[in-house]
């Protein structure tokens, strides 16, 4: 039986999907803004610009934010690209549903 969102299962499969073409730490290129979501460690750790994401509070955390499309600078929504399409309101769910279960 499962218990609440995980990382592994339901969040890196979204992040695989969507943000490693700019957000990984392997390859030759370094993750755009030093964010790296690889991993819950490095998702958690934040980028360059501090943390993306408050363990416990998907209200107050940019990373929700940004694949959202909350906020007034467009530049900060997610993902970028001409290929790119915003998450489903189900991949947004679950990622705001990981987060406020303390990001596990």
């Amino acid at each position: 039986m499962k218990t609440g969102v995980t990382f592994d299962t339901d969040i890196k499969p979204i992040f695989n999907a969507n943000c490693m073409p700019c957000h990984s730490s392997a390859g030759p290129k370094k993750p755009k803004g030093g964010l790296a979501l690889d991993s819950r460690d490095t998702a958690v750790k934040g980028g360059k610009d501090g943390t993306v994401l408050t363990p416990g509070d998907s209200a107050h955390s940019d990373l929700v934010m940004d694949v959202a499309h909350i906020g007034d600078d467009p530049n900060e929504f997610m993902p970028k690209g001409k290929k790119a399409k915003p998450l489903t309101p189900e991949q947004i769910g679950l990622i705001r549903a990981w987060i406020d279960q303390g990001a596990r």
